[in-house]
């Protein structure tokens, strides 16, 4: 009788243990990939946007080309995917160059020539434009071109200040300043320098052609001018096309 009741609960263990490794069984493969899923999820980049910081520089071309010389500045884009395959994008870029400038030690008036400061003139463009871009074949190296429009601001900054104050100017006038519409396009690639599962990290280079076809700008000669007579220098008005060159690090940030 002790054999049999003793072989019965041994029977029953078994049955159970082998219920609990099926529950188990199962809540592990609803489990898994679900976690896995999860994991996934948390830590693949969604690639919908990156951005971008160059260094540029503009080559002026035309009648601008003649009379500005080369600008030097800094280069901030934004690019937002459009489709899944991510060949279809929005570009937008906004650019600070600075083309002019130039410093005249000159004495303070009635100070009699005890006082002299720095008078600083600076000939700057703002550009703003966006569009559509479209992505080459995706790897280590991937190719792009982009079409633009939107608008540049050019202007002219007299400023004044002292030499032992920190560069702080205590006045300062705009001496010319305008909005033109700009359009053009850009053509450039990105090369992949680095790879992580939260994000890409890629070397950006390119050029951008934009034309401007009727602004209003400043250069260093009519500065001089007006300066030399005691009077407001003379804007040129015109065509204002130029290529800016740029090279930078950008990396997907969400």
């Amino acid at each position: 009788m002790f054999t049999a009741v003793s072989h019965s609960f041994h029977r029953r263990r078994q049955v159970a243990i082998g219920r609990a490794g099926i529950v188990l069984a199962a809540l592990g493969a609803f489990a898994g990939p679900a976690a896995a899923g999860a994991q996934t999820s948390a830590r693949t980049p969604t690639g919908v946007f990156s951005g971008r910081i160059a260094l540029a520089v503009s080559d002026p071309k035309g009648d601008f080309g003649k009379n500005t010389g080369t600008g030097y500045g800094l280069d901030l884009s934004g690019l937002w995917r459009l489709e899944e395959q991510g060949i279809l994008n929005l570009r937008f870029d906004g650019t600070f160059l600075s083309y002019a400038s130039s410093t005249r030690r000159v004495p303070l008036v009635g100070t009699g020539n005890l006082i002299k400061v720095d008078l600083k003139t600076s000939s700057n463009i703002f550009t703003l434009v966006g569009g559509p871009q479209f992505l080459g074949p995706k790897g280590v190296f991937t190719p792009y071109v982009s079409a633009l429009g939107g608008f540049s601001y050019f202007g002219t900054t007299t400023s004044v200040d002292g030499s032992d104050n920190g560069n702080n100017n205590f006045a300062s006038t705009t001496n010319s300043s305008d909005v033109s519409l700009a359009y053009g396009a850009s053509a450039g690639a990105y090369v992949r320098v680095y790879k992580t599962l939260q994000r890409d990290v890629r070397l950006e280079m390119g050029g951008r052609y934009l034309r401007h076809d009727n602004a209003k700008y400043l250069n260093d000669r009519r500065v001089e001018e007006g300066y030399q007579a005691n009077r407001d220098p003379i804007p040129l008005r015109g065509r204002a096309d130029f290529v800016t060159y740029y090279i930078g690090i950008n990396a997907i940030l969400w």
